[in-house]
């Protein structure tokens, strides 16, 4: 038996599962293309034919899933397709990782100057002296969805003469170190957190200021164990998340 006219039916599979699916299928066939709004709750279950409880639980499952997303006092939406990239064990850039996928990677590039007085986080990560100089670059990541990341990097410039001259929407900063300098950039640290979107960021990103965003922090090496790079980065998680291959150790 048919539920509403949705083509819902009383077939042992629970409902809340059936309008899972009905709502993929919406997406996955672009009835909803990526962040269209859908409609109300009590709209969608009007239409439905089903409980309120019912539609909440079927979306609850979806944003969890990263396929809607919610803006608070706005709405949920669709989400784009999600990116999922290795960051968590391999040493790449964030174009690099973009890239490894076959997607293009379109930068834009909001300051790029050399810094007397890098902020103290900056001083530690690198290894600067209190009025050593640092080149200070923010840019935008952006993918055919529209902005997926800000990225605020310290280069130790001193090491790398010229290198705020350097056409930094065009080229990777990583490739750059390596290829004109000749360093080879040989390890990092990264930690992972979550940051909401000050004003500033929200902007940049095209969301909703205090939206949840995925943060790293990162530090790169070349020989001798000397910092050449620290950045901090700041995602849209629904369009990006991290992926981690790991093995167990069973030689303890």
């Amino acid at each position: 038996m048919k539920i509403g006219g949705s083509g819902l039916q009383n077939n042992g599979i629970l409902l809340h599962q059936q309008v899972t699916h009905w709502i993929l299928r919406k997406i996955e066939d672009g009835t909803w293309p990526p962040h269209s709004q859908i409609a109300s709750e009590p709209d969608l279950a009007k239409e439905l034919g089903v409980s309120r409880g019912t539609l909440q639980k079927a979306i609850n499952t979806l944003v969890e899933e990263r396929r809607l997303y919610r803006i608070r006092g706005k709405g949920t939406y669709v989400s784009a397709k999600v990116l999922e990239e290795p960051l968590a064990q391999n040493l790449l850039s964030l174009s690099e990782a973009l890239e490894v996928q076959g997607l293009q990677v379109a930068t834009e590039v909001i300051a790029q100057k050399v810094v007397f007085k890098s902020p103290p986080w900056v001083q530690i990560s690198l290894s600067l002296e209190p009025e050593e100089p640092s080149l200070y670059l923010q840019r935008i990541k952006k993918v055919v969805d529209g902005p997926l990341a800000v990225l605020d990097n310290y280069v130790r410039s001193e090491m790398l003469p010229g290198i705020h001259h350097m056409d930094f929407a065009r080229r990777r900063l990583f490739d750059i170190i390596e290829r004109d300098y000749g360093f080879q950039i040989l390890w990092g640290t990264r930690i992972f957190d979550v940051s909401m979107a000050s004003a500033a960021l929200a902007k940049r990103l095209a969301v909703a200021k205090n939206t949840p965003l995925l943060y790293l922090e990162q530090v790169s090496y070349i020989a001798g164990n000397v910092p050449v790079e620290c950045s901090r980065v700041w995602i849209r998680p629904d369009r990006m998340r991290l992926k981690s291959i790991i093995t167990r150790d069973h030689t303890r």
